[in-house]
């Protein structure tokens, strides 16, 4: 777990508010703490937010918001089980994400991170640069971003 640990981290980060939709699903995928959350509650999780995403007369925005989500969960759920396709779907999912949805610049910033560290832990050490360097050009001092590209023998840093 230890060469995990900053996907960890970066997963326990406040879920944005659901706004709509079935209030019960809304709830489990917006979990604030997907870190403290069992295999069981993240598949759970995962379900519900699917069920956001696919009912196409929730609004364009929130399906985004439940695409960041089940990527993060996704992500959450990569860092216990390791199955690579686990990595991707939280890798597509948080690039649909944004694709429907404006984060705020934060949030925004906390789902590139978990991207990153996607990317990197499937070999995609290209993307995964460019995403910890887009966190550090609206965050410099972002410790977690830094230590991505050391990780990634980026120079300079």
């Amino acid at each position: 777990m230890g060469r995990f640990a900053a996907l960890a981290l970066l997963l326990a980060v406040a879920a944005p508010p659901a706004l709509g939709q079935d209030r019960a699903n809304s709830d489990v995928c917006f979990q604030a703490q997907t870190a403290a959350l069992r295999l069981a509650q993240l598949d759970d999780a995962i379900a519900r937010c699917t069920a956001i995403i696919d009912d196409r007369a929730t609004a364009a925005s929130l399906r985004g918001e439940a695409l960041g989500q089940r990527g993060v969960m996704h992500g959450r759920r990569w860092s216990i089980v390791e199955i690579p396709q686990d990595a991707v779907q939280g890798i597509a999912d948080i690039t649909e994400g944004f694709r429907l949805h404006a984060p705020s610049e934060e949030r925004r910033r906390q789902l590139v991170l978990v991207r990153a560290e996607l990317c990197a832990a499937t070999g995609q050490t290209r993307r995964a640069t460019e995403d910890f360097r887009d966190v550090l050009a609206g965050d410099p001092a972002n410790a977690t971003a830094r230590a991505g590209l050391r990780r990634l023998g980026e120079p300079g840093l």
